[in-house]
């Protein structure tokens, strides 16, 4: 049985619910709110951590491919907004603005989501209880990988009833959207990387060589500084994992190899849980899954 295509089938369902549905009612609830431009940012944490007081470190654990200082600005912002209340000292709590909107936001998109009819109850019920005992199976498998954002997720599904919506399939498939980040983030991190290096890597992986100013263009999306980028070239080069020599940034084998190794063992650690599904169970899986995203593209 083919995981790979099963897996990529159900987040391509995934993808169309939230890019056609789920995004856009939380983008209309936000202009509703009249949030600032900029809100996911803070948003995102509230729903990782509800009224629990957090770290940018902590933050950084679940999403660690920015800069810690992007996030202080980006969440600095967010307090004078009042959305956040900071002690000064690097803890961050929630207002009740700051929830009551962050609840608003998530509750328009499920609301929205909850209203389709892709399939048949009986089938979404089906591929949500197979989905649920692969998440279930990997919520408890031993560390590596550190279950960080599948535990944060399942904790902010259980708060706001998600596990209901379109008979579990949502959340189920967002709890392993999270423990496929978790397996992706425990290997790269093994090789003692700061994320935005790694990222650079990851990007000259998928390119041809490239100018400075090229790899600083397709990797700035996150605030990453052109020094904090430069630094990582010279990090790889250093490593061997990137050449900088002729004028243009390219990666090496060697590079590529360590790349093409992260992701066999990422997929490795991911898919392990799924042999709690029998044969049957799987071809089952991947039927349902291709009648689900048929019947979203419907």
């Amino acid at each position: 049985m083919n995981l790979k295509f099963i897996w990529s089938t159900l987040e391509e369902s995934s993808e169309i619910l939230f890019d056609n549905y789920g995004y856009p009612a939380a983008d209309k609830a936000a202009e509703e709110l009249s949030l600032p431009p900029g809100y996911y940012a803070w948003v995102t944490p509230l729903w990782l951590f509800d009224a629990e007081p957090f770290t940018i470190a902590e933050f950084m654990r679940h999403f660690p491919y920015g800069l810690a200082q992007v996030n202080e600005e980006r969440l600095a912002s967010a307090v004078q907004q009042g959305y956040l209340a900071s002690d000064g000292q690097g803890m961050y709590r929630a207002t009740e603005s700051g929830r009551a909107a962050a609840v608003r936001l998530m509750q328009a998109g499920d609301k929205t989501m909850s209203t389709l009819t892709p399939m048949p109850k009986e089938s979404l019920r089906t591929i949500g209880n197979l989905l649920a005992r692969i998440s279930d199976a990997a919520s408890s498998t031993p560390e590596p990988p550190a279950h960080v954002l599948i535990k944060a997720k399942r904790d902010l599904y259980q708060r706001t009833n998600t596990f209901a919506l379109l008979e579990g399939f949502v959340a189920h498939c967002l709890l392993l959207e999270g423990h496929r980040d978790d397996c992706y983030f425990a290997t790269w991190r093994a090789h003692k990387i700061e994320g935005h290096t790694w990222e650079v890597l990851d990007r000259l992986s998928q390119s041809d060589a490239l100018t400075f100013d090229e790899l600083h263009e397709k990797t700035s999306g996150r605030g990453v500084t052109r020094e904090v980028h430069a630094a990582d070239v010279q990090e790889l080069a250093r490593r061997g994992w990137a050449d900088d020599a002729s004028g243009k940034i390219q990666i090496t084998a060697t590079g590529k190899q360590v790349r093409a190794e992260v992701e066999a063992e990422a997929e490795r650690l991911f898919f392990a849980p799924w042999s709690c599904l029998n044969e049957s169970e799987l071809d089952e899986l991947s039927s349902l899954a291709g009648q689900l995203r048929d019947g979203l593209k419907q």
